[in-house]
């Protein structure tokens, strides 16, 4: 029997490709090799679903494609089992999915999630998505070295401290300045820093940063920053480092795929105590969160949710106080999970997660419209961008332009494109967005007192 699925057909520049489409292109090559696959093309609409056979599993991946693959089974009269994915905690691209998937999903279809965290969230938030009917899989340790922990300096001697990742707000990247600022002048200049990812504003520019950390007292050469490194200088990353830091509240953080290469690797982790890495880290490398419940947020922009204590993680980082470099539940992250899910019913996973953000959540509900006209309305604009009817969506852009009385460059350019691109999941979702399912807004409630932050079962 086949599994059947589609290609991106993403190219990559460099070695360097988004971590979502690493991951796909990991578990296509993955498929590729342990069973077999038929390559569907969705830009064929609906008869790409044509040779799926009654019984047979569909792996769809995840977005309005995973969305696609319901629809056109519900309209072809198709009797096949479904396998999406969530990628992406709060972010309008999954939110919709699982809006749009809602009333077409069947017994047997299957959500997976990166994290338990991540699932609890879409738990609490679509009835449609179950215990029975979803799971925690994300493959990626057998790709990995399995490198022994690194020996920790001991405190008073000089420690290197690193960051891996995008450099930005909604990751606290102003927090790790801070907290490497500090534990750089009370060590009297032995903690350094190694920084390697994407600055998303000019402030987070190497010049800038070396600027900023020189008004803080620390001279040039104990900080590294570099720009985005392929996968294959991972290890060389690691290598240079001790400890990483990853104080990241990000709206959209679902694994934090960077806090498994660290351990992979032998690195330990110090980590917000909120979120995913909860379910990765010992309880002793995670530090104080103080989550924002002021402040309402919107699904179609990434933000932090909150801010860790940096008193509480420079002390930890000048005494040493954390545990080393362990995966605290390996088995949700290996080929054998994520095939298991695939073929039929996953074991469980029990495993200590965050419960603290999927309680605080509280979405705003959809208002106005019909649900049924927003699926019908979803499979049009796909259609039309995909088989480059540009004069509909540029006439939906201009009424919506019309509408508001604003008109956003950025959509035009999608539109204007020369190709598309599946790999680009960025372009349709921002379509969406923008012409059938606005991004919905949320807000974080504060705790009860007392309230339990981590639960037992995943």
């Amino acid at each position: 029997m086949r599994l059947h699925t589609h290609d991106y057909r993403a190219a990559d520049s460099d070695g360097i490709v988004d971590g979502a489409i690493l991951m796909h292109r990991e578990m296509s090559e993955l498929l590729t090799r342990r069973t077999s696959v038929a390559w569907d093309d969705l830009t064929r609409g609906p008869d790409c679903v044509a040779g799926v056979g009654a019984g047979e599993t569909v792996y769809a991946g995840s977005g309005p494609y995973a969305f696609l693959y319901h629809h056109w089974r519900e309209r072809t009269g198709g009797d096949f089992r479904i396998v999406r994915e969530v990628h992406t905690a709060l972010w309008s691209g999954y939110w919709a999915q699982e809006e749009l998937c809602a009333p077409l999903v069947r017994p047997g279809d299957l959500a997976l999630f990166p994290t338990a965290y991540t699932r609890e969230l879409f738990l609490r938030n679509f009835p449609a998505v179950t215990e029975g009917g979803s799971a925690v899989a994300y493959p990626m340790l057998d790709r990995m070295p399995r490198r022994a922990p690194r020996p920790v300096p001991p405190a008073g001697r000089r420690l290197r401290l690193g960051y891996l990742g995008a450099l930005s707000l909604a990751k606290n990247f102003d927090q790790v300045l801070s907290v490497f600022a500090r534990c750089h002048r009370e060590t009297g200049g032995r903690v350094d820093l190694v920084c390697a990812g994407k600055p998303n504003a000019p402030r987070w520019e190497a010049d800038a940063v070396r600027a900023g950390l020189r008004a803080a007292g620390v001279a040039d050469g104990s900080v590294r920053i570099e720009g985005v490194w392929p996968q294959a200088r991972l290890a060389e990353f690691f290598d240079a480092v001790d400890v990483l830091l990853f104080p990241s509240t990000a709206s959209r953080e679902t694994l934090g795929r960077v806090v498994v290469e660290a351990l992979a690797h032998g690195v330990p982790v110090l980590a917000a105590d909120v979120g995913p890495a909860v379910e990765l880290l010992p309880a002793r490398n995670l530090v104080p969160t103080t989550l924002d419940t002021a402040g309402t947020f919107d699904m179609g922009r990434v933000g932090p949710l909150g801010r860790v204590d940096e008193d509480a993680l420079v002390a930890k980082v000048l005494t040493r106080d954390f545990a080393e470099a362990s995966v605290r539940c390996p088995a949700p992250y290996t080929d054998a999970a994520f095939l298991r899910a695939l073929a039929g019913p996953p074991a469980p996973v029990d495993v200590v997660h965050d419960r603290t953000l999927p309680a605080a959540l509280r979405v705003a509900p959809r208002t106005g419209g019909d649900p049924a006209e927003r699926t019908a309305a979803a499979t049009r604009l796909f259609r039309a961008f995909f088989e480059r009817r540009d004069d509909t969506v540029t006439a939906a852009l201009d009424a919506l332009a019309a509408r508001t009385g604003r008109d956003d460059p950025a959509l035009r350019r999608i539109v204007a494109a020369p190709h598309r691109n599946l790999a680009d999941y960025r372009a349709f979702p921002r379509l969406l967005d923008a012409l059938v399912l606005p991004p919905l807004t949320y807000t974080l409630a504060p705790a009860p007192v007392g309230a339990a932050t981590t639960g037992d079962t995943a």
